[in-house]
């Protein structure tokens, strides 16, 4: 098999579209954002966004962030990330904690000194669009009734 002395552009897609994609506190918000329009839009339906929806937020992502390379895979993905530390922090407060309170303005759990271990690691840390994961993602956790 004869050896190519350059890479083909198609092999230079190919490596862009592998390459790994650090995502920004700006990219996350956007993705979220994109969510939320397409949830308003009716693109989900039974807890699931349709391959429209996943589809039109990769365009709006590509066409907001032109130097990242975003797929039907990618998105998703992160979706899941973000969706895992969402539920984390929702699972310790959803049934109220004694000592917090949510602040919208800081983004950030009011916590009384003697927090309980479990919601400590919550105490000063930003939870980034906190209400839209709720409206999006809060009503479909498994509640074990």
């Amino acid at each position: 098999m004869p050896k190519r002395s350059k890479a083909s552009s198609s092999d230079t897609d190919l490596l862009d579209n592998t390459s790994v994609c650090i995502w920004s506190n700006a990219m996350d918000d956007a993705l979220i954002d994109a969510f939320y329009h397409e949830r308003t839009l009716g693109n989900r339906v039974d807890g699931t966004f349709t391959a429209h929806a996943i589809d039109n937020i990769v365009k709006e992502m590509q066409s907001k962030f032109p130097d990242k390379v975003f797929t039907n895979e990618r998105v998703p993905n992160q979706t899941r990330n973000i969706k895992i530390k969402f539920s984390k922090c929702y699972d310790t407060f959803q049934n109220g904690m004694s000592g917090f309170a949510w602040d919208s303005n800081t983004n950030m759990t009011n916590a009384e000194s003697e927090a309980k271990p479990e919601a400590a690691e919550w105490r000063n840390k930003p939870i980034r669009d906190f209400d839209k994961l709720i409206e999006l993602y809060g009503r479909d956790r498994a509640t074990g009734k």
